[in-house]
């Protein structure tokens, strides 16, 4: 069996402790930031919820207030599960750009 040189053996190593130590770096940044799926499962179901109630709750007060039931709850129930979808959205994104940690060059997108 043919012993392998020196270089490419140092250089396996050497390329075997950089993704080992870039898997270490990579589990103590999200280590402490990252949320579990039943956490970020809570936070979406609460963002979603709240939203809900609040244009429920809107729309009962319209149509208590102004007679038009249930134009005034059927709108305001639209504006709340669009705001609640909306909000699953930002809160989507900002636990993801939590867990991706600092990022060298500013995003474009924005």
């Amino acid at each position: 069996m043919a012993e392998p040189d020196d270089d490419e053996l140092g250089a396996r190593i050497a390329k075997a402790r950089a993704a080992r130590e870039k898997a270490l770096e990579v589990r103590q940044r999200t280590g402490n930031s990252s949320m579990n799926a039943g956490a970020m499962a809570l936070r979406y179901g609460a963002e979603f919820g709240a939203c809900v109630f609040v244009g429920l709750m809107l729309g009962l007060l319209v149509d208590g207030l102004f007679g038009t039931r249930p134009w005034g709850l059927l709108a305001m129930l639209a504006f709340g599960l669009a705001a609640g979808v909306l909000g699953v959205i930002r809160a989507y994104r900002e636990i993801n750009a939590a867990m991706a940690g600092p990022v060298d060059a500013p995003d474009k997108r924005t």
